[in-house]
Order: structure tokens, then C-alpha cells, then sequence
């Protein structure tokens, strides 16, 4: 598992004043602790399921409830990953409905209300 946080820890140590180019030791030291604390997390999470054998959101918000800005942040990523499904969803709407557009005016088929399109008052003229 080791050196598996050292591309993210490196911009962060530097973020909070360390050197552009961290001591690759202090760098290890840093990803060790938070690989303890990510399994501490998921035990305490696996803990709390009981038998389910699953280890789900709550499970690991139970485990932080005693440290209120952790929890707000979990809360806070959780809702910007909804937030972030909801655009998404919403994008590809969007290109399906233009995608049904194109292919109707490919296909010589006019919308509503547009010049030869199919309302009663271009029918008309």
C-alpha cells in the first residue's frame, strides 16, 4: 500500500508550508498515519454494521459522529457527489433532447411552430 497517497500528499504538505519537493521520508511518515487512520475508520465502520458484512455511509458517519467538523465534511462531499449526479443527469437530458432534434431534422421532420413545421397556421399558407 506504500505510495499510494504520496502524488496527493506532496501538494498538500506544500499547501501547509512545507517544500515544493517534500522529504520523501516525511512524505512515507504522513501516508503511513493516514492509512492507520483510514483503516482505524473502516474497522470502527465494520464494527458498528454488525453482521451485514457491508460497510455503508452510515456506518462510517455513526463512527464520526463524536467529531462534528469530520461529519460536517463527510455530509458536505456527500451532498456535492449528489449535486454533481443531479448536473450530470440533467447534461445528458439535454443532449438526448438535442440529439432527438437533430435526428428528427435529419430525417426532414420539422418542430412545431418552426417555418414548414406542423402547426395550423403554417398549414394554412
Amino acid at each position: 500500500m506504500k505510495g499510494q497517497f504520496t502524488k496527493e500528499l506532496r501538494p498538500l504538505m506544500y499547501s501547509f508550508g512545507d517544500d515544493v519537493n517534500p522529504d520523501p521520508e516525511a512524505t512515507n511518515v504522513l501516508e503511513e498515519i493516514l492509512i492507520d487512520y483510514i483503516m482505524e475508520i473502516c474497522y470502527k465502520s465494520q464494527k458498528a454494521s454488525g453482521n451485514r458484512g457491508k460497510i455503508k455511509i452510515e456506518d462510517i458517519k455513526f463512527v464520526l459522529r463524536n467529531d462534528p467538523k469530520k461529519l460536517n465534511r463527510v455530509e458536505e462531499l456527500l451532498y456535492m457527489q449528489e449535486d454533481i449526479k443531479r448536473a450530470r443527469a440533467a447534461f445528458n437530458e439535454g443532449d438526448i433532447i438535442q440529439d432527438a432534434v437533430k435526428a428528427n431534422n435529419n430525417r426532414g421532420i420539422k418542430r412545431p411552430g418552426s417555418p414548414g413545421g406542423g402547426n395550423a397556421a403554417n398549414a394554412a399558407n
